[in-house]
């Protein structure tokens, strides 16, 4: 059963990662009109500009929990690569349950109640031909807690199995 939930959230989190794939270059293509506009043309558009705003939030914010799948967010450690799978195992398993769920405690804590009150006023751009939508983009912040919990409950899952898992079968077969 667990292994089916670990796979489960990891195909969530593959698949998530593979939509948002297409966003760097939707990024490129959104900044290199907008230089366009602006150099060539002499036309601004303060839209196109916000925009850009929202790619990268859900570039980055949406692709959290996919990085972490894949283990290749920023790790800064000066022990852990010299760990056994062992090691690194404990090193992520309690990682996970002493700094990350606290902090995304407090962050969903913190975010939610500031999304909420963005979405009941529709909370739009500060610049009077913005995009009027800036709940959309806090929203974001809500896809960031969100990946980065399910990641944080598979990471327990499959650390816990890996350390807790073979112990219990060997006692079993003693």
């Amino acid at each position: 059963m667990i292994d089916t939930i670990i796979k489960r959230l990891d195909y969530f989190a593959e698949t998530s990662g593979k939509v948002l794939s297409v966003l760097p270059l939707a990024l490129v293509l959104v900044q290199f009109t907008v230089v366009l506009l602006v150099y060539v043309f002499n036309v601004g558009s303060i839209q196109l500009q916000e925009s850009l705003q929202y790619i990268n939030a859900m570039m980055f914010l949406g692709g959290a929990g996919y990085t972490a799948l894949k283990d290749e967010h920023v790790r800064v450690d000066i022990f852990y690569t010299r760990f056994s799978e062992i090691g690194k195992s404990w090193v992520n398993f309690l990682g996970t349950l002493f700094l990350l769920i606290p902090f995304l405690i407090l962050f969903w804590s913190a975010t939610l109640p500031y999304v909420l009150e963005s979405w009941a006023i529709k909370e739009t751009s500060v610049e009077s031909s913005g995009l009027p939508f800036i709940y959309i983009l806090k929203t974001t912040l809500l896809l960031f807690a969100l990946t980065m919990s399910l990641h944080a409950a598979t990471d327990l899952l499959r650390t816990g199995k890996q350390l807790f898992g073979k112990q219990q079968t060997n006692k079993a077969e003693a």
